[in-house]
This record gives C-alpha cells, sequence and structure tokens, in this order.
C-alpha cells in the first residue's frame, strides 16, 4: 500500500508583503511531502486563469536550486517536496512563479522558507545538486507527446493505405461492372438485331404465302372456271362435230383468259 501524502497548507501574498511563512519537512524523503499554497491578493483569492503555467522555484540551503512545475485548482497550488528539493539540510527558500498562457504575462509570490530538519541515519543520503525539473518533466512531456504523435501518424498511414486499396478494389469492380454492362447492352443490341431480322423474315414469309395463296386462288378459280366450261361443251357436244367442239371450246378459254394448255381432248 502506497504512503500517504504529508501536506502543509500555508497562504502567502501575490501583493509583495514581506511576511514570510514556515514550512517544515525532513531531508532525504521523497514522494510524500507537499505544501499546499493558497495564493492571496490583499487578503482575497488570487485566482489563476486557465491555461496557465505555475512553477516553484526552490533555493536550497546548499545553494543548489530545484525547478519543480506544479498543479494548481483556481488559487490554489500543490508544491511538491522532491527527494532533490529535500536533499540538504537547512532552510531552503520558495517562490511560486504564474505564467499566462501566451507568457506574456508572469507573476511571482512572496518567497516563503522550507526548514528541512537534518535525518539521522545518511547511508540513503541523495547527493545535493541542481535539478532542472520544469525541463526534465516538459522534455518527458515531448517525448509522451511526440511518441503519441508518431503513433498517431503511423494509425493515419495504415488507414489511409486500407482507405487506398478499398478505393483500388472499388475501382476494380466498377471497371468490372462498366465491362459487364457493355457486354450485356451488345448482347441486347444483337437480340434487337435478330429480332429485327426474324420480324423481316416473318413479314416476308407472310408476304410471300399471301402471294402464294393469291397464285393458288386464281388458278384454283382458273380450274373451276376451266371445269364450268367444259360441262358446257360437254352439254353442246351432242349439237356439233369434234371441229366445231374445238373451235367453240378454245373461243370460250380464249374469251375467259385462259391459257390454251387447260384445252383437252373432249371424248365423242
Amino acid at each position: 500500500m502506497a504512503l500517504g501524502k504529508v501536506i502543509q497548507r500555508i497562504e502567502i501574498e501575490m501583493s509583495g508583503g514581506t511576511k514570510q511563512y514556515m514550512v517544515s519537512a525532513k531531508q532525504g524523503d521523497r514522494a510524500t511531502r507537499y505544501v499546499e499554497t493558497v495564493l492571496l491578493n490583499h487578503g482575497k483569492p488570487y485566482t489563476i486563469p486557465a491555461g496557465s503555467s505555475v512553477t516553484a522555484f526552490i533555493r536550497k540551503p546548499d545553494r543548489h536550486r530545484v525547478y519543480t512545475p506544479c498543479e494548481f485548482t483556481d488559487n490554489v497550488v500543490m508544491v511538491e517536496l522532491d527527494s532533490q528539493a529535500l536533499a540538504a539540510a537547512g532552510t531552503a527558500l520558495c517562490e511560486v512563479e504564474v505564467k499566462s498562457s501566451d507568457l506574456m504575462q508572469v507573476v511571482t509570490s512572496v518567497t516563503f522558507e522550507i526548514e528541512i530538519e537534518a535525518k539521522v541515519k545518511d547511508e540513503d543520503a541523495i547527493v545535493s545538486g541542481d535539478e532542472l525539473s520544469i525541463f526534465d518533466k516538459t522534455m518527458k512531456q515531448y517525448a509522451d507527446q511526440e511518441t503519441k504523435r508518431v503513433k498517431a501518424e503511423e494509425a493515419r498511414v495504415q488507414a489511409e493505405t486500407g482507405r487506398v486499396k478499398e478505393e483500388e478494389a472499388r475501382v476494380q469492380a466498377e471497371t468490372g461492372r462498366v465491362k459487364a454492362e457493355e457486354a450485356r447492352v451488345q448482347a441486347e443490341t444483337g437480340r434487337v438485331n435478330a429480332e429485327k431480322s426474324r420480324v423481316s423474315a416473318e413479314s416476308d414469309r407472310v408476304t410471300a404465302e399471301q402471294e402464294r395463296q393469291k397464285q393458288a386462288n386464281e388458278v384454283l378459280d382458273k380450274a373451276n372456271e376451266a371445269v364450268k366450261i367444259a360441262g358446257q361443251i360437254n352439254e353442246a357436244s351432242y349439237m356439233l362435230d369434234k371441229d366445231e367442239k374445238i373451235k367453240y371450246a378454245y373461243a370460250i378459254y380464249t374469251e375467259r383468259g385462259i391459257p390454251h394448255l387447260a384445252l383437252t381432248p373432249i371424248k365423242e
């Protein structure tokens, strides 16, 4: 189970008062000590605008410095006293700097003291030195952001590659559809032309059939006429001799427009 945070709450003026506030800590502590710093402006809350950046600047008893970025809510700033801030025993000085989001404005709190009590055991003492925590954390944030950006770019490239492949597949499918449609149109054109040819042939057949029927009807009419004439000739045969019968038949056939081949010998 993680250790609980040890938080000390102080109020400091942004108006330039000279009173210094005492904060106590223990040398060598790490990731447990925090100073909840309430910023005031002539006794009223000094609200930090959203988007601002807040940094705690600590000068340690051995004159080394620590720069630490801080989280804040309204006018309350949480200053972490990390292992490097508490590396040297003695009195440290701290001030809180607030920068506007456009970095054009800066305001700094009054300085307050941090009394760091020496630790009895020193086998795991941390060697004191300057620590640019804000730089380190900024670089880490930048590295994290760059990693996220690279991953996002890779995902975008993969998505674009997938989109390009899908587009190529769509184009190929569309090309196949167009070719199939062209083949269908050609087949339909062939079917239409074949149907036209069939209709024309059927029309020619009907016309020929009509002409044949007409000719057959004419032949039948002439045959019926020839039969009728033959009957008339036979009726008159008892009155005429052979030659007279032929002349009579010829005259009738000629009058009716029947070819002479229709003349057949008439029995006595």
